[in-house]
């Protein structure tokens, strides 16, 4: 299992077009929060223990493939977390429900010089990937015991 992290649309100063948010003035600000919901939940640790690669990735809503990501995230039923309204809207526009929405981690949005907002809203996507993590594993112990094959990774 990993974790989609959907932005808007790269910055100007990003130095990789390639890679999101590289280079962006929020691109630590991100990082921070996507090891909040990571490593704290215990997240980081299950899935090296499930022998997945990567915890997570990030994408812009403009990028050439977003479309066919999502939809392989959807197909899995990973979770997803928009970074703000207009990736928001993107996931909204292609029925990418059921997502998380984060606030777009820019020095522009006014919802950031509060604290207290933003780690009630860190917790709650913390607890969104949480329940997408137990369902994944409750699946792969039911296959399992069943004797199908499943792959949670």
């Amino acid at each position: 299992m990993k974790v989609l992290f959907v932005g808007d649309k790269p910055s100007r100063l990003n130095t990789d077009p390639n890679v999101a948010f590289k280079g962006a003035a929020c691109e630590k600000r991100l990082q921070r929060w996507i090891d909040e919901v990571t490593l704290k939940t215990g997240l980081a640790a299950w899935l090296q223990e499930s022998r997945c690669r990567e915890e997570y990735e990030i994408i812009n809503c403009v990028d050439k493939d977003a479309t066919y990501i999502v939809i392989t995230y959807i197909l899995q039923d990973w979770p997803i977390v928009a970074l703000g309204n207009n990736a928001a809207k993107f996931l909204a526009s292609i029925n990418a429900a059921p997502y998380y929405k984060l606030p777009h981690p820019s020095g522009r949005n006014r919802q950031i010089n509060d604290r207290a907002f933003i780690m009630n809203r860190l917790r709650a996507c913390q607890s969104y990937i949480v329940s997408k993590a137990l369902q994944h594993r409750r699946l792969s112990r039911l296959f399992i015991l069943t004797g199908r094959n499943y792959s949670i990774n």
